[in-house]
C-alpha cells in the first residue's frame, strides 16, 4: 500500500494471511505485548454454533450438510471449496453476522485491537494492515496435519482464497512465517515497538 508506515496513532490493526500461514501464531505474540485479539475464525465458529441464527441460516441452505440434527462442517467444507456458487452462498450468510461481532468486540476494545480475519473484509475500517506470508507447500502439510483432510481439499480451500500477491497489495506490512519461530517473533517485537509503542 501507497501509505505503508504511516502508523502515527493507530490502534486497529487487520491482521491477514492464507489460511495456516501463520496468524495465530503472530497473534498470540502481539497478545504477549498487549493487544487486544479478535480472531474471527473463532467468531465464525461461535455465530454458527449449534442452535444460533447462522447454524440455523445454514441448515436451510445447505440440507444436505446437515448431521444429526446440525450443520456438519467437514461436510459442508467439502461441499463449498471447488464450488464458487455454494461459497459465495456461505460467505452470503457468515459475512455479515462475523463483522457484526467484529465492529462490537472492536467498539468495546481498549487500547490496541488487532482483529485476526481468515478473509479480508472492510480493511477500510483499519488503522493498517499487516499480513503473514509462508510458502504455499508449507501451508498444505500445515492443513492437511491440522485438519485431518485429503491433500486435494486442502489446495482447494487455498486456491479459494485471495493469492499471496494479492494479500501483500493489501497489506501496509508483511510478515514471512518460514518455520523460524525465534525470527518471527523477533519481527513482531521490532514492528510492535516502532510502530505501536513509539507511537503512544
Amino acid at each position: 500500500m501507497e501509505n505503508a508506515g504511516s502508523t502515527v496513532n493507530k490502534k486497529t490493526f487487520a491482521l491477514i494471511g492464507g489460511i495456516a500461514s501463520g496468524k495465530t501464531a503472530i497473534s498470540d505474540i502481539l497478545g504477549e505485548m498487549g493487544a487486544y485479539i479478535i480472531d474471527a475464525d473463532i467468531i465464525s465458529r461461535s455465530v454458527t454454533a449449534p442452535g444460533s441464527k447462522g447454524e440455523k441460516l445454514l441448515a436451510k441452505k445447505f440440507p444436505d450438510c446437515v448431521e444429526g440434527g446440525v450443520i456438519s462442517r467437514k461436510l459442508l467444507k467439502n461441499k463449498v471449496f471447488g464450488d464458487d456458487k455454494a461459497l459465495a452462498s456461505l460467505n452470503k450468510i457468515t459475512h455479515p453476522l462475523i463483522l457484526a461481532e467484529i465492529d462490537r468486540m472492536v467498539s468495546e476494545a481498549n487500547g490496541t485491537a488487532v482483529v485476526v480475519m481468515p478473509i479480508p473484509l472492510h480493511l477500510e475500517k483499519y488503522d493498517a494492515v499487516i499480513s503473514v506470508y509462508c510458502p504455499t507447500e508449507m501451508r498444505i502439510e500445515r492443513i492437511i496435519k491440522r485438519d485431518n483432510i485429503s491433500r486435494e481439499l486442502a489446495e482447494k480451500i487455498i486456491a479459494a482464497q485471495l493469492t499471496d500477491q494479492q494479500v501483500a497489495a493489501r497489506s501496509d506490512f508483511t510478515f514471512v512465517n518460514d518455520g523460524d519461530r525465534e525470527a518471527l517473533r523477533r519481527a513482531v517485537t521490532k514492528w510492535w515497538n516502532i510502530f505501536v509503542e513509539s507511537k503512544e
